[in-house]
Order: structure tokens, then sequence, then C-alpha cells
């Protein structure tokens, strides 16, 4: 269906003229268009508003959001936010109404983020913007300026999109937090963390988080195994739950009942949750929203991937790790050598095959370490 539709589109909408960024004239009004749902995705777009205001300092930049990604946008250089809800993908004239009202706002500049969204195809292409930006899919031209060449990870397509802006762009999410919001992040920590410590101010933990999207999640056992692991190795932890996880909270609660180590915190407002996040030392999570929101922060994760085409959205910086289908034993000890690394001066060693090396994908650009079950050992003993 969604073929059929780009192709109708494509057929009926002239293909537009090709620009530079220095033969653009006139802009004024900027608005970037990422109406996705998913947590990551806005995430991974936040770059793209800082190049834009970098570029073009004095120009009235505005996004087209959703009611639940638009919290992690706040404290961005946006001057206004239009937001689509899921109410209004279910009602199709409300969606007419919003294409309508863009329209009257007479944008100089449409920026379309993500090359493979429908909605922000056909958002850009029908209100009506003196110039568009975006990646081509395909071969027929669809915007003004279009990014060249491919990327085989996320950060890097947003990279590549802003390259003809002719500005520095970071290759990870942003997020900024302001000083409420961290006072407030300190004060839950410490709820979570005194029953279990003998220093009353003790905010020293990793993070687990228990869900993702689909796919995507692991199983119950895995993160109870991993609790009892936890407890057994003295390592002191809190394991944070996602709206979609609610299944999973008895059951989790059930397991800490004892814990003399661990604590269980409910589903937080997202910036909240942001704010107690940037406070772990690091995050243990499968491919997921907070993985992304982890990145941002510039917290150090520990990523469990079961599925390679999830290797094009994992953080890959050099204090990132990446498991592949990881036995309990394995998450473990890429804990202890994080953990170590982070209290000592000599870098962690690097290790770069995996226990499957005929199912795994290294991404060209990544500095993330990526540890098999017998190189995180050997690393440990040394």
């Amino acid at each position: 269906m969604k073929r059929y539709l780009l192709g109708g589109l494509r057929y009926i909408l002239k293909a537009p003229a090709p620009e530079t960024i220095d033969s653009l004239v006139g802009i004024e009004k900027i608005l970037i268009i990422r109406p996705n749902f998913r947590l990551g995705n806005a995430l991974i777009s936040t770059p793209v508003i800082d190049a834009l205001r970098e570029r073009f300092p004095c120009a009235r930049i505005d996004y087209l959001a959703t009611d639940k990604t638009w919290p992690l946008l706040q404290q961005r250089p946006v001057d206004h936010f239009h937001l689509l809800s899921r109410a209004a993908i279910l009602r199709p004239w409300q969606c007419v109404t919003l294409c309508r009202r863009l329209r009257a706002q007479r944008y100089d500049l449409a920026v379309q983020v993500s090359g493979g969204s429908t909605s922000g195809f056909i958002v850009t292409r029908l209100i009506g913007a003196r110039y568009t930006m975006g990646s081509r899919k395909g071969h027929q031209r669809c915007y003004s300026i279009e990014a060249e060449g491919k990327s085989s990870h996320a950060y890097d397509a947003i990279v590549n999109l802003t390259r003809p802006l002719g500005v520095a762009c970071r290759n990870r999410p942003l997020l900024q937090l302001t000083e409420q919001e961290r006072y407030q992040a300190i004060t839950k920590i410490q709820q979570l963390v005194s029953p279990h410590s003998d220093r009353p101010l003790d905010t020293d933990f990793i993070a687990i988080f228990v869900g993702g999207h689909q796919n995507k999640r692991w199983p119950l056992a895995f993160w109870l195994t991993l609790i009892d692991t936890l407890e057994a190795s003295k390592i002191r932890y809190i394991v944070f739950l996602g709206p979609e996880e609610f299944r999973l909270l008895t059951p989790i609660e059930q397991r800490l009942m004892s814990s003399l180590y661990g604590s269980l915190c409910p589903p937080l407002p997202i910036r909240h949750f942001a704010a107690v996040l940037e406070r772990a030392r690091l995050l243990v999570t499968p491919d997921s929203g907070p993985m992304h929101l982890a990145a941002a922060l510039d917290v150090a994760t520990i990523s469990l991937v079961r599925q390679k085409k999830l290797l094009a959205f994992v953080p890959r910086e050099a204090y990132d790790t990446i498991l592949w289908r990881p036995e309990i034993s394995t998450v473990i000890e890429a804990i202890r050598v994080n953990l170590d690394g982070q209290n000592s001066p000599a870098p962690v060693q690097t290790a770069s095959v995996t226990d499957h090396p005929n199912q795994w994908v290294t991404p060209q650009s990544s500095a993330a370490h990526f540890y098999s079950r017998s190189e995180l050992k050997r690393i440990t003993v040394r």
C-alpha cells in the first residue's frame, strides 16, 4: 500500500529542481519533520536541530513531532512544535487539518529527517515549502537538497543528512536536562538505593532496562537470572520498566523483595527517567528508547543484540559494549570490565571477535567493544 501511495505522489508531484545550500535564498522559516512515536527515532533526530540552528542562526525553526516524543525535544533550539497524536491517525480529517495549518505557515525549507518515513515524505511534499531537504530513496529526485551516499548506522545517517549544511553535526543523540530535573533525580535515586546501602547519600548504581519493542525484547527468565547473578556478584543495580512492560512488574517485584543490592523503579515520566538514568554508571539494555537516551546523556551502555539489523542502531562509542546473544555470565563479565575501566586510568582492552563470526556484522565506523565470552574472561583475569 505504501509503495503505491508513494509511487502515486511521485508521479503526480513534479520533482523539485536541484539546489545547493548556498543557492537557497530567504530562509526565514524552517520545519523539521519527524512525526514518529518511537522515542529512539526522535532522539536520533536531535542533532539535526542544532546543525540547522548553526547554519541559519536567525531563522525560525519549527518541529513536527508527536505528543509522545515531544518532551525529549524540550531545551533544544526549537521555536515552535506541531504535535501529531495517535488519535489523529485514526481520524484522517485531523491529519488534513494539520497539513493545511502547516501549509499556511509558508515554510521556506522543509527538512525530512528519515528517508524511510512515508508520513514524513507526504508532509514534506504537501505543505508547499519553497525548498525541501532529505535523503533520496530510489532513483527519482524527491528533494531540492539531497543527502549523498549511504549510511550503515542510524547516527551516521543524520550526519550524512546535514553534511550539505557545511556545519559540524554530532553523531550521537542529544538531550539537555534542567538543574531541577537533576535534583529530583538524585532524590529519587536516594529513595531507591538507601535501603541497600550503609551510606545514606550513596547514589552509585548500574541501570537495567527490562523492555524493548516487539521482537527486540528478551524473555523474563533472562532478566530474573540476571538479577540473581547481580545479587551473587554484590553489584548494586536499579531495574527500570517501561509502560509496555507492566506484565513483568509482579514477577520482578517478587524477585527483588529479598534483594540486598537491587531496587525496582516503576515507570517514570520520560524526562524524569532520563535524569535518573544520567546518574547511572552504565546501562544494560536491549535495543530500546532508553538505549538512545543513554547515548544522548553520554552514559556507557551494554547493548544486548539478537538480530543483525539492530547493529545499525546501537551506541558505539569507545565506552559502549555490544553483546551478541550473550549468556548471563557474559553480561556480568562485561559489567565488571566496564566498571573496572571506569575506575582505572588505563583504557579497557578492545576485543573484536564474537562467538558467532558468521552472524556478526561490524559497523565500520564503530568504536564500541565487541566481546565474546572467552575474550571477556581473558581480559578480566589479566
